[in-house]
């Protein structure tokens, strides 16, 4: 039972995670005509393929002295429907799918690195404040140079990451896992977050 329920919860996070009315080829309509201001663009683009989990779209001067894209994501609740055993797993995996989103609406721009960033409220409770109150927190944030998605993209032509993966698809495992090999991961929160 306990099995059936963790499928069904993934079912319903990776088809929730399908955009309202947005397709590969709407996106790459808007990319193809609009690559000339990188701010505005991820601006219009970023909420069409976030709804409502875009949160902010930043571009500076990195460590490298180049040019990073940063993008924060994530729901606006406390609340999770995850079996703590998947967690990190889904996660991972949902944010596998929102960097290839996202490294797709921006193939066409120049930028030396995207780091994309997990951030969502959580009750917080510590020895402190005994009762809990919710609190925004980054839990999750990698980074990709533009070089890697570049390629990634030219191996994978055909791969529209705005279909919605199945359960088990095979081509979706080994898509995700190599997204996952190109990444850096720069913080991971996830063994701090206890799901009750």
């Amino acid at each position: 039972m306990k099995l059936v329920l963790n499928l069904l919860v993934t079912a319903v996070l990776f088809l929730g995670c399908q955009p309202k009315d947005i397709t590969k080829q709407e996106i790459t309509a808007l990319r193809d005509g609009n690559h000339e201001n990188l701010f505005v663009f991820s601006n219009l683009v970023l909420p069409k393929i976030l709804g409502q989990e875009f949160k902010r779209f930043e571009s500076g001067v990195d460590s490298d002295t180049k040019n990073e894209v940063h993008i924060t994501y994530g729901s606006n609740s406390a609340l999770t429907f995850n079996d703590a055993s998947d967690y990190r797993k889904t996660g991972t995996e949902y944010h596998s799918l929102v960097l290839l989103r996202v490294g797709y609406a921006l193939a066409l721009h120049q930028f030396h690195r995207l780091s994309l960033s997990l951030s969502k409220p959580f009750f917080i409770q510590g020895e402190k404040n005994p009762d809990a109150e919710i609190q925004e927190a980054e839990i999750f944030r990698t980074t990709i140079s533009k070089q890697d998605l570049d390629v990634f993209w030219e191996n994978h032509p055909n791969f529209d990451p705005y279909k919605a993966p199945k359960l088990g698809d095979k081509e979706w495992e080994s898509i995700t896992g190599e997204i996952q090999k190109l990444w850096k991961v720069e913080l991971d929160e996830f063994s701090r977050v206890k799901v009750e």
